[in-house]
């Protein structure tokens, strides 16, 4: 029986992936880093220290030590979140969605970044949160998705996953859950290693509106 499902944040709930992607192209920019948003949004589900590898590894470069901190820093501040919103009508789905399961948030933004968007937009929503900083290696590992089990006391075949990105699918999949995938930064032939992929967030809502009428057994 379905009791909790597992949601991504950044391209998830909240229309922020543009912003994020704007943000980390003017910090790499101070190396002389030029990327696109696409390169982010590729990388989406990887916490900040790997974001960071990986953006230097595609130029050829190697990213020092103190690089890491000031990076993130730097990108915090130039993060225009004012313009950040959640997408139109996830705050009710989720509020009918916590009538009949336990929720939780599964992010590979840093803890600041997503208990900032949870305060502003989702304050009593979820039981569980998991960030980018509570491990070294996040998304597509699945230990991000292993520890929001283990804190909701589920196992596998009780939770389901809503991802937006490559990685978070593989992440998901890789801890043996159930994933569905919502097309917002990429298309949907990007996410088809997902068990079902929703071409936006309307078609995603009748399918979450929909769990509620039946019982579902992904095992």
């Amino acid at each position: 029986m379905l009791k909790a499902i597992l949601f991504d944040m950044d391209g998830v709930l909240v229309d922020s992936m543009r912003f994020q992607a704007d943000a980390w192209a003017k910090v790499f920019e101070e190396f002389d880093i030029k990327i696109t948003r696409e390169d982010i949004y590729v990388l989406e589900g990887s916490n900040n220290k790997g974001t960071i590898k990986a953006i230097f590894k595609k130029t050829g470069k190697i990213p020092e030590p103190w690089q890491f901190d000031y990076l993130v820093k730097k990108k915090r501040e130039v993060l225009e979140f004012e313009h950040i919103e959640p997408f139109k009508g996830i705050q009710d789905c989720l509020k009918a969605l916590k009538q009949n399961f336990k929720l939780a948030a599964v992010s590979g933004s840093s803890r600041y970044m997503v208990e900032k968007v949870v305060n502003n937009f989702f304050p009593t929503c979820f039981e569980v949160i998991i960030t980018g900083d509570d491990f070294e290696r996040g998304k597509p590992e699945p230990a991000p998705y292993i520890k929001a089990l283990e804190k909701l006391n589920m196992t596998m075949n009780e939770c389901i996953v809503v991802e937006n990105a490559p990685m978070g699918i593989t992440a998901a999949k890789r801890a043996g859950l159930y994933c569905v995938a919502v097309a917002t930064t990429l298309a949907p032939e990007n996410l088809q290693h997902a068990d079902l992929v929703f071409e936006d967030h309307h078609a995603l809502f009748n399918f979450l509106k929909s769990l509620t009428q039946s019982d579902f057994n992904f095992s």
